[in-house]
């Protein structure tokens, strides 16, 4: 019985022992679970990009809504035979900025000049670079509608989207005078030059006659088999191969093509169009190097100070006289009218948005009550939080009264002075999740990685400057 009884008390330890193991192993997994979900749960957050506050609804020219273009009249300068052609030799194709004559792409500067602003000194103005492609295009109504300034447009062009880019710009100078702003400046790939479609492209048919006349199928098919029945093994074989190419070739022929022509646009007023159109760029998936587009815009400004900003930005209400009024205040009138500049300062204007269904403000004392209600927030904060706050974010806000992460490194490596500007902002409607493109995503991930690793070993290190390393070091 006792020897029953430590046989027992054995195999019951060995059990007990058995099981509270398995039992911290499974809290450990269940801890861990926690743990992530948790994690999870603070730093994604996927239902915040649905959240839509008011009613308002951002469509970029919809103040034209009602409107109908003015077909007598157009406010902007088109040069080289368009809006209806492309001349090619009446202008210098240039290679972009950054790279020079070994870039793939190409730029047509100027296909349309701005006027408001050509008589001003370069010092008494200050020029809104940005850039598009064809469907973004109409944003430039809202910058034109606000900016006190001229504005320099680069458009990415491959193929037919000059075509499309031409009859949405050809209708905006039709519909509003403040087009007459604008400056637009074409890039494209080398691969892939602008064309304006041939109209007779609209009239060509793949349509295959089938039969002749006063011969019907019936006599078509039964001669057909008269002629096979006459064959031989070895010319059979060759009918039969011959047979299979012309069938191959008649099927690929009713197939449908890649587009190689623009379509004609509807527009039924001088507001906004659908931006999902068809462009040669989507077609054929090409990736659009945003920096390559806004580094043309920035090259073809003519005036001492810039601002390069995307499209869907909208400025505050005098960004640019104010400006323009501070730096004279601070420098004087002398100096700036010799052409005196801050040297080494760059001014850094703040980037903000606002959430779904929210009007774009326009001053700052509208912006820090909406932040404060949680209606606006600075730019990406709930996607890429370190991306796009600016140093003294909060001090900015408490006050009654921007460049990339790369370029702000450099220029942070180089010594110069940021300034932040107090009163003046851009801001985007309606906040939503940047769309992905993965391939183009791990080609800007690689080129970041050697971008960084080069400016550590061309620049001393800043301790100051390590916040926008964007990486560990």
């Amino acid at each position: 019985m006792t020897r029953c009884l430590r046989i027992f008390g054995a195999y019951s330890y060995r059990l007990t022992r058995r099981h509270s193991t398995l039992l911290l192993i499974a809290s450990i997994i269940v801890t861990i679970i926690i743990i992530l979900h948790l994690y999870r749960y603070k730093h994604h957050q996927p239902h915040h990009r649905l959240t839509r506050i008011g009613d308002f609804d951002y469509q970029p020219g919809a103040f034209l809504r009602g409107q109908q273009p003015n077909e007598n009249r157009s406010y902007c300068q088109f040069n080289y035979g368009l809006p209806d052609t492309l001349k090619w030799g009446l202008f210098q194709v240039m290679p972009t900025p950054e790279v020079g004559v070994k870039s793939p792409y190409r730029v047509i500067y100027n296909a349309i000049k701005g006027t408001t602003y050509a008589n001003y000194s370069k010092y008494n103005a200050v020029t809104y670079a940005t850039q598009a492609t064809p469907e973004y295009i109409y944003h430039i109504v809202e910058i034109a509608r606000y900016w006190e300034g001229p504005i320099s447009l680069s458009v990415f062009v491959p193929n037919y989207d000059l075509d499309i880019t031409m009859q949405i710009m050809n209708h905006l100078c039709r519909c509003y005078s403040g087009m007459s702003k604008v400056s637009l400046h074409l890039f494209y790939p080398k691969r892939h030059p602008p064309i304006i479609r041939n109209k007779e492209q609209l009239d060509v048919t793949t349509e295959i006659p089938t039969t002749t006349s006063n011969v019907t199928i019936e006599e078509i098919l039964q001669k057909k088999l008269v002629n096979y029945h006459n064959l031989d093994s070895k010319t059979r074989y060759e009918y039969i191969q011959q047979a299979r190419k012309d069938k191959i070739k008649r099927m690929m022929m009713r197939m449908p093509t890649k587009r190689t022509f623009a379509t004609d646009l509807t527009f039924t007023d001088c507001s906004n169009i659908d931006s999902r159109i068809s462009t040669f760029k989507k077609d054929n998936n090409l990736i659009y190097h945003v920096n390559v587009g806004r580094n043309v815009a920035r090259n073809a400004s003519s005036t001492n100070y810039f601002i390069v900003s995307d499209i869907e930005m909208v400025p505050s209400d005098g960004l640019a006289p104010k400006f323009l009024s501070m730096v004279r205040k601070l420098m004087g009138d002398k100096k700036r009218d010799d052409g005196c500049i801050f040297a080494k300062t760059v001014f850094v204007v703040p980037l903000f948005e606002v959430e779904r269904g929210e009007e774009i403000p326009r001053d700052k004392d509208t912006l820090v009550y909406m932040v404060g209600a949680n209606r606006a927030m600075y730019f990406h904060q709930k996607y890429c939080p370190h991306c796009q706050r600016f140093p003294g974010l909060q001090t900015w806000l408490s006050r009654t009264r921007t460049p990339g992460i790369v370029e702000m490194l450099e220029l942070c490596l180089q010594e110069y002075r940021l300034v932040v500007l107090d009163g003046g902002f851009l801001c985007h409607a309606a906040a939503q999740a940047p769309a992905r493109h993965t391939r183009a995503e791990r080609a800007n991930t690689q080129q970041y990685i050697k971008i960084i690793s080069a400016l550590k070993n061309k620049y001393p290190d800043r301790p100051s400057c390590k916040v926008m390393w964007g990486c560990k070091t």
